[in-house]
C-alpha cells in the first residue's frame, strides 16, 4: 500500500441519536474513569463555549502541525450531529481554524470541534453557540 498523500476513509457510522441522547446525562470524568483513563483527552485541552455539553459522534482529523487542509475537507464531509476532533500535534504556532471555519460548520449542523492545537478569532467564536475546545 502506498502511503504517499492523503488517505481519506468514508464515513462508516454514526452513532444513534438516542445513545447520544443518554450522554447528556452523563458527567464526562465519569465517562474517562471507566474507560480507564485511556481514551481521554490531554488536561491542556480547554472548552471555550460559554456553555452546555459537547456530545456527538467523533469524526477524526489527523494532520500535520501547521495544515489546516484536511480540517476544511471534514468541515465539507460532516454533518448534523458530528464532533470535529482534530489531531494537530499539539502544535500553538499555526491555528487550525477561526471564525469563518466555524460559521461554515454551524451551518452544517456540526456540535463542535476538539482540536489538539491552536485556534484563532477566540473571542467570536466564543460567543457562538458551537462548542470548541482547543489546546490551551
Amino acid at each position: 500500500m502506498n502511503n504517499i498523500g492523503f488517505r481519506i476513509f468514508p464515513k462508516v457510522r454514526k452513532v444513534p441519536d438516542p445513545v447520544l441522547a443518554q450522554y447528556h446525562e452523563f458527567v464526562t470524568a465519569h465517562l474517562s474513569d471507566n474507560m480507564n483513563r485511556l481514551n481521554a483527552v490531554h488536561a491542556a485541552i480547554r472548552p471555550i463555549h460559554t456553555s452546555g455539553k459537547l456530545v456527538g459522534s467523533a469524526f477524526t482529523v489527523k494532520t500535520r502541525p501547521g495544515d489546516n487542509l484536511m480540517v476544511h475537507k471534514a468541515i465539507d464531509m460532516a454533518g448534523p450531529g458530528d464532533v470535529i476532533v482534530v489531531d494537530a500535534g499539539g502544535d500553538q504556532t499555526n491555528s487550525m481554524m477561526g471564525e469563518i471555519m466555524v460559521n461554515i460548520a454551524k451551518k452544517r449542523g456540526v456540535e463542535g470541534f476538539i482540536i489538539d492545537g491552536a485556534i484563532r478569532d477566540f473571542e467570536q467564536i466564543r460567543d457562538l453557540t458551537i462548542r470548541c475546545m482547543p489546546e490551551a
